[in-house]
């Protein structure tokens, strides 16, 4: 069952008449969890304002479970499209308790104190109740934005930078911890975010957001395995990028391309010559833990970056590099080089 869908919307704003969306499409379908990923300026928060119908669009429909909430003879309010929503920075009332902040969303709930109690349990914080906002920490707030958001029971969920506020130690677990949250009602979720482990861990599918178009859509493994661009490969990690002219220096025979690329951790290297390897100088070793990383120096002038296992660090100062050819990924120009 579609629950949001989105046809050629375009929004654009009076100072520059640049189109922050444009002609854009998009569907979302029941307990589904989408995260949109873009660089800045490439339309994220305003889609989100417009679904919610905090803004509205120049053109194009939106209809939110079967019900048209936009359109170019019609607008719904905000209020009334059932749309639960979670601003960046919270968005809490300092002058209200933990109560009545969930509460104030629930004027024409039947039993609104009921409802209030059974979302605090959800989120772990039924003992909360009577605080307020000042006298909580950052995971706690956070958690109080999730249960005022979905007290009304929305048909649709929408995040925006859900954990930008969040210190790094405290990130994982409450990521975790609110997501799992959210599959249990098994509302549906489109959430913004800059962070790959955000959008790996959590989303169903993952949409790139360009210029105002979705230049790329799929599972986080489709998106890492078959990037369309080295924006989006770099998104999803390190990655070696040639240019065509650089990649003629391999002798490598493939698809004709403007750009190519490789993952750090798919080079292959031996402490001897092999068949299609190149020599090479180690230039820079780093240490992470369970991997680390070299900086080495082709003999054909080229320098790439590869990832191995850290308990078998190499020995000496020359290796011998390949570059499978079932690991090298192509790009093209006619798809857009946009920043991730």
């Amino acid at each position: 069952m579609t629950v949001l869908n989105i046809k050629g919307v375009t929004k654009s704003y009076k100072l520059d008449q640049k189109h922050v969306l444009s002609n854009f499409n998009f569907t979302l379908e029941k307990g589904e969890i989408c995260a949109i990923i873009g660089e800045s300026g490439a339309g994220k928060s305003t889609l989100l304002k417009l679904i919610a119908g905090l803004e509205t669009s120049d053109s194009g429909t939106i209809v939110i479970d079967g019900k048209t909430v936009e359109s170019a003879s019609k607008f719904i309010a905000a209020e009334n499209r059932g749309i639960g929503f979670v601003f960046q920075d919270f968005a809490l009332f300092p002058h209200m308790s933990i109560k009545k902040n969930i509460g104030y969303g629930l004027s024409q709930f039947p039993d609104k104190t009921a409802r209030v109690s059974e979302v605090l349990r959800m989120v772990g914080l039924e003992s909360h109740g009577d605080r307020y906002p000042d006298e909580l920490s950052g995971g706690e707030q956070q958690r109080i934005a999730l249960a005022r958001a979905l007290a009304p029971h929305p048909k649709l969920l929408l995040l925006d930078e859900p954990f930008s506020n969040l210190d790094s130690e405290l990130k994982s677990q409450i990521r975790n911890e609110l997501f799992e949250i959210i599959k249990g009602t098994g509302v549906s979720c489109i959430f913004v975010t800059h962070d790959a482990n955000d959008a790996i861990s959590l989303a169903n599918k993952i949409a790139v957001l360009d210029q105002g178009k979705v230049i790329q859509m799929g599972t986080s493994k489709e998106l890492f395995d078959q990037p369309l661009t080295p924006a989006i490969a770099r998104f999803f990690g390190g990655i070696n990028i040639f240019s065509h002219e650089d990649f003629q220096r391999f002798k490598i025979e493939l698809e004709k391309a403007d750009f190519y690329g490789i993952r750090p951790e798919q080079i292959e290297y031996s402490l001897k010559p092999e068949k299609k390897s190149y020599s090479a100088i180690i230039i820079r070793e780093t240490f992470h833990g369970l991997w680390r990383k070299y900086k080495v120096k082709l003999s054909n002038q080229i320098e790439v970056d590869m990832v191995v296992d850290a308990q078998v660090p190499i020995q000496g100062k020359e290796v011998f590099i390949t570059l499978p050819p079932e690991h090298l990924l192509i790009f093209h120009k006619n798809e857009r080089q946009g920043k991730v």
